[in-house]
């Protein structure tokens, strides 16, 4: 891609089936926008941006750290809250942020309900079950049936650079079924089928197909070892 090209690429990518939901809002950021990890000024004026952009009152983020662990956000408080790799709320205007440099991030929405949640899927969340931990606990937490949930998986690690050279201690049996030549591992196909497997509709699961070490608009960990991190938020629209 052009340089041209890459400076004309909107800066948030939405999913178009579950972006366009009603009172939903969705959307990943891509590196024009800007690093939303770092304790800095400059990263706190990027998720004051983002907010400010996406209309939302706040914005809440977990300390990521590659578990199941799952918090619901009620108050309406700002990040950072506990750590966590999953967050879920039925409070309008507040969006739910995970960040990202390879990892999933997987959207749920129940509009009729007015529930959302937001998990962290990287590939050992993914071997532990996270899609379908954060469907569970939508159930559990708030009622909401899996039937009723609609899925966008954003961008990240592809299955054409998923390279697991250790994948026989790394990941379950099971992601043999992803497996791809040698090594490789379609992380994204995995996560749908998780995602199945708890109840949702395939037709209700959307996937960005796109790679982030591929893509150089997005930030990648396994690509450039840095610490900057791009975003994917999720929020039920504020009330009129």
């Amino acid at each position: 891609m052009s340089q041209t090209a890459r400076q004309a690429r909107p800066p948030l990518w939405s999913p178009p089936l579950l972006g366009a939901l009603p009172g939903v809002k969705a959307a990943a950021t891509n590196r024009a926008w800007g690093d939303l990890a770092g304790a800095d000024a400059q990263a706190a004026a990027n998720r004051e941006r983002l907010r400010a952009a996406l209309g939302l009152g706040g914005l809440a983020w977990a300390h990521q750290v590659h578990g199941t662990e799952i918090l619901a956000v009620e108050d309406g408080g700002q990040g950072p809250l506990g750590e966590a790799d999953g967050l879920a709320t039925a409070r309008p205007g507040l969006g739910l942020l995970i960040k990202q440099a390879d990892c999933q991030a997987v959207v749920l929405a129940a509009p009729e309900r007015g529930v959302i949640a937001n998990l962290h899927v990287g590939w050992r969340g993914n071997a532990a079950g996270m899609p379908g931990k954060g469907v569970a606990f939508l159930r559990e937490r708030y009622g909401v049936e899996p039937g009723e949930l609609h899925a966008a998986v954003s961008p990240g690690l592809g299955a054409c650079c998923g390279q697991f050279v250790n994948w026989r201690e790394e990941l379950p049996e099971s992601f043999l079924a992803f497996k791809q030549g040698e090594d490789r591992f379609d992380l994204e196909a995995a996560t749908r089928a998780q995602l199945i497997t708890a109840g949702l509709a395939p037709e209700r699961i959307e996937t960005s197909g796109v790679c982030t070490v591929c893509d150089r608009d997005y930030y990648s960990y396994r690509r450039d070892h840095g610490t900057e991190r791009f975003g994917t938020v999720i929020a039920l629209a504020r009330r009129s």
